[in-house]
C-alpha cells in the first residue's frame, strides 16, 4: 500500500502490479472542480485500488470521501455538499474493449500516457454532484423564498407582439 497519491499515474502498469494508493487531495487543487464550486476550500480523502480480476479486468476502484462547497440555486448562499463516493472502473484500451467490460464496471479508456490523478477525481465529484444544489429544510432559505417579491409595475413588451404586426400586415 503506497500512503501518497502521485500527480501522474500509468494505470495499466499500476493495475498490472496490483496496487493501493491512499492520500489527500485539496479541493483547490482540483481545477476542472474550481468553476462549480462556491469555494476551494477542504480536501478529500481518496483510496484507488488498482488491480485484475480473476478474469484479466484490468480496475480501478476507489473511494472519494469528503466535502465541498456549492452554491444553492433556491437562495444563492453556500451549500455545504458531503460526497462519500464508490466507483469501479474497467481499464480498457478502446470503444470495442469497453463493450465487453463485466457488467459492473464503467469503462475508463486508457493511453499510453500517465494520467492526472486530479482528473480521475474530478471526473468522479462532478459524476456525484447534485443536477440542482438546494438547501434541504434550510428555515433560512424558505424564508428567503417567502420574502421574494417580484418586481411590480414595470410593463414588460410582448415576445410575439412583432408576429401580431406582421399578420396585421398581410
Amino acid at each position: 500500500m503506497i500512503d501518497h497519491l502521485p500527480d501522474r499515474l500509468d494505470l495499466m502498469a499500476t493495475a498490472e502490479a496490483g496496487r493501493v494508493l491512499r492520500g489527500r487531495m485539496p479541493v483547490a487543487g482540483i481545477e476542472r472542480l474550481l468553476p462549480v464550486l462556491a469555494s476551494a476550500q477542504g480536501e478529500f480523502q481518496v483510496e484507488l485500488n488498482l488491480g485484475k480480476d480473476v478474469d484479466g479486468t484490468r480496475f480501478l476502484a476507489g473511494t472519494i470521501e469528503g466535502g465541498i462547497i456549492l452554491t444553492c440555486q433556491r437562495c444563492m448562499k453556500d451549500l455545504q455538499q458531503p460526497l462519500d463516493i464508490d466507483f469501479r472502473l474497467g481499464l480498457v484500451r478502446d470503444e470495442s474493449a469497453a463493450n465487453g467490460l463485466p457488467e459492473g464496471y464503467e469503462p475508463l479508456t486508457v493511453t499510453a500516457e500517465p494520467v492526472l490523478v486530479a482528473d480521475i477525481i474530478a471526473e468522479e465529484v462532478l459524476l456525484a454532484l447534485p443536477i440542482v444544489p438546494l438547501h434541504k429544510d434550510s428555515d433560512e432559505c424558505h424564508a428567503f423564498v417567502k420574502a421574494y417579491k417580484p418586481p411590480q409595475g414595470e410593463q414588460r413588451e410582448n415576445p410575439f407582439a412583432v408576429l401580431a404586426e406582421l399578420k396585421q400586415k398581410q
